[in-house]
This record gives structure tokens, sequence and C-alpha cells, in this order.
């Protein structure tokens, strides 16, 4: 087996954490700030109008992620405010969808995601052991731009040489393009790259049909997929160690 010179790593449930009342925190902002923007231009809607189509938006979003692809930060809120009312994207200002589009984005500020102690330790560790890291993140409704600055603030960008974000390279995982962007943008092949991450189908099997080893972070994925990781670990800091362990294999 070859030698692991880089390791690309997800990010919602590996990098930080996440749980499902921040989540509708950050859903609750957008819905009420779009409100707020569209009143502002002269475009009266309910929250509960606002509401579905969010929801219709979402599911938009999904269908076209199933088939391992995805669509720019802009053209997903273009999407959404199309599903306020026919015709309201194409009259409002500017300005006006600026405003919408922005606060769409920093809803994620106000209902942050946690970074786990321990993983800026982690990733220290892993650079000085001369490993190369990477992230490959399916973005959702927060855009790469806005991960980029949150690493910056938080003081992990220096640990990355390149990051992969879904609503930018309009691929998301498993498609196996995404890891292949990445391991281009590093320079290296899939038999030298480890994957980790916590979903089983995103990560452990789309690393796989990559060709690269993975590293499951168990406790978050519980669909029973029939895919086995190359090792599993039950925290990010026990990640160093296990890459030592698949070296010798």
């Amino acid at each position: 087996m070859a030698d692991i010179q880089v390791v690309t790593l997800d990010l919602w449930q590996t990098l930080v954490l996440d749980t499902r009342e921040w989540g509708r925190e950050r859903t609750r902002i957008r819905i009420e700030d779009t409100v707020a923007a569209l009143r502002q231009a002269g475009e009266e809607f309910t929250e509960e109008q606002v509401r579905e189509a969010f929801r219709a938006g979402y599911r938009q979003c999904r269908e076209i992620h199933r088939q391992g692809l995805d669509v720019s930060f802009k053209e997903q809120v273009q999407m959404f405010v199309r599903q306020i009312a026919p015709g309201l994207l194409e009259r409002l200002s500017r300005e006006t969808f600026a405003v919408i589009l922005n606060r769409y984005a920093d809803a994620f500020y106000d209902s942050p995601p946690m970074i786990p102690e321990g993983v800026e330790e982690t990733l220290y560790g892993l650079t000085q052991k001369g490993y190369r890291l990477a992230v490959i993140s399916n973005t959702g409704m927060t855009p790469g731009r806005t991960f980029r600055a949150y690493f910056d603030e938080q003081g992990l960008s220096q640990y990355f040489e390149h990051c992969t974000f879904s609503d930018e390279v309009l691929m998301t995982k498993p498609n196996r393009h995404i890891f292949m962007h990445t391991l281009l943008s590093m320079g290296c092949t899939s038999t030298v790259a480890v994957h980790v991450g916590d979903h089983l189908l995103n990560d452990i099997k789309g690393a796989s049909d990559m060709g690269m080893r993975s590293v499951w972070l168990e406790g978050f994925d519980d669909s029973k997929l029939d895919v086995t990781p190359t090792a599993t670990i039950k925290k990010l800091a026990e990640l160093p160690a296990t890459l030592e362990q698949l070296k010798r294999v």
C-alpha cells in the first residue's frame, strides 16, 4: 500500500459540529430577514408564504444533490425567491436581492456551529507529521465563501492547502469527480490520499469509489449503509494514530 501523503476532511460533523436547533434558527433568520427586505421594497408576503418557498427551494436543491450536482449559492437563493411568487425575482432591484443574498449567507454567523475541543490541535499535529490537508464539503445553505471567512476567523485556514466547496465546483459528494477535483488540486493520486468524514454515503462510499482509503468518524450517521471504511474513529483526536496504523498495513 502506498504511503499516506494527503488527508482530505469533511466539514459538517467532522471539523464543526451542528445541531438541528441551530439549523432551525438559521432558517428562521433567513425567512424573517427575507420578509423584511421584501417589505422594504414594497413587496408584502407573509412569513408562512416565504417559509413554504424556502421548503420548496430546499427540495429543489436536494433533488439536484441526489444527482451528485450542485448550483452556485447565488442560483440557490434565486431559486428560493422564484418560489415565493412568479416574476418576483425579475421585479426586485439588484440592491434588494443583494440584501436577501447576504442575509441568507450571514445567518450562519447568527447561529454558528461549534468547533469541537481539540480540532485545531489535531490539525496542527497532522501538519507537523508532514500530512497535507484539504477540505471537501457539501455546502448546503451556507456558501463556501462564508466557510472560508469562518476558517480565517477561527485560525484554521493555515492548515489547509485547498478547500473544495460544492457550491463553487457545482458537484456534491458522493460524486467521485468532487474528490478527483480535490486530488488534482493537491497534485496527488488517490493511492496516497485518505478521506475522513461522518457520512457513510457521501464520505466513505464516495472516497471508496474514487479509490481512496477512508476513515469514518462514527456517531452521526445511522443509515446502516453497506459500506466498509478502511478505519473507524470515535473522535477526530484519534486520527493521527489511526493514520500511522494505516501506513503500516
